[in-house]
């Protein structure tokens, strides 16, 4: 876990402040850690996540907690028919009155809409807290690796955009 920069900074902290706390994440993330060693990296989808919310996350730390989740940030190399999965990020309700028209423009042809997986994660703040930075891993898990991990968190902070 030592290339988890964002993990390693919150362990330490815990680890002096609040070492039940400290505990608790390091557990959780070795359970998560743990069940997807098996998955050849290959094999994980493809994720390209669309921050259109308010909030400001850095994009180190979004790519640390997709990883951990199972996924495979989607690069510039990477064109649409390559994304697997499209996550926007937008805590407005207004919002989904504007993605089909967002995705037809933008995203048509792409793999994730062909294959109806598109997401929204409505939490406010999502990867903007980092005491969150657990609970911002296991949306993305429940999202991105479906039949691994079920933590409750669709329909209070994401939901499936139907298509």
């Amino acid at each position: 876990m030592d290339h988890l920069k964002h993990y390693t900074a919150l362990a330490d902290n815990l680890a002096s402040t609040n070492p039940q706390a400290h505990e608790t994440l390091e557990e959780e993330i070795n359970i998560l850690i743990h069940k997807l060693k098996f998955i050849p990296m290959e094999s994980r989808p493809v994720v390209l996540i669309q921050n259109l919310s308010t909030s400001q996350i850095e994009p180190d730390y979004l790519e640390e907690i997709l990883a951990v989740a199972g996924g495979r940030k989607a690069g510039l190399e990477n064109d649409l028919a390559e994304i697997d999965i499209l996550i926007f990020i937008q805590e407005s309700p207004d919002f989904l009155s504007k993605l089909p028209t967002l995705l037809s423009a933008q995203y048509q042809g792409s793999k994730a809409v062909e294959n109806n997986q598109v997401y929204i994660i409505q939490k406010p703040a999502f990867g903007s807290q980092r005491s969150d930075y657990l609970q911002d891993i296991e949306i993305l898990a429940e999202i991105v690796q479906s039949k691994y991990f079920i933590y409750g968190h669709e329909g209070n902070h994401w939901m499936k955009f139907g298509l």
